[in-house]
């Protein structure tokens, strides 16, 4: 048996799970932006570029993806305080990014640059981004 097709069907069998939600809307409203792609430059959740990598988001920094160059001033300075991408503190940026950055930088006329509020499922999102980054 040749080992590239078994290891292609492994890999399959794995990343099943984690498909339900890279159809599932809302990552197809993140994709938008965001994808997910490993150091090594395999795509795990496919989108724009517009956006940082998504992958290792899990206790990153704030505006800490180091390839991404176009963080707002505000989420620059959010990180800056030390905050990191906790399970708690992505559910509250998605939720209210604007108000969310306001809270962590104290500045009343934070901005955060993103355009999508997701009310609900931002927890699973989270804990989905954290598999793929395991």
């Amino acid at each position: 048996m040749k080992p590239f097709p078994t290891l292609v069907a492994t890999l399959a069998l794995i990343g099943a799970g984690n498909m339900a939600l890279a159809d599932d809307a809302r990552w197809r409203d993140c994709r938008t932006c965001h994808a997910v792609e490993t150091p090594d430059g395999t795509v795990l959740a496919r989108g724009g570029r517009s956006a940082p990598n998504l992958y290792g988001i899990a206790n990153r920094p704030l505006a800490g993806d180091r390839d991404f160059g176009f963080y707002s001033a505000d989420l620059r300075a959010a990180g800056q305080t030390g905050a990191r991408w906790s399970e708690d503190n992505f559910v509250a940026y998605l939720t209210q990014p604007d108000q969310f950055l306001r809270s962590v930088t104290g500045n009343p006329d934070a901005e955060s640059g993103m355009h999508v509020e997701l009310r609900s499922g931002a927890r699973e999102l989270f804990q989905w981004l954290q598999s793929l980054s395991d």
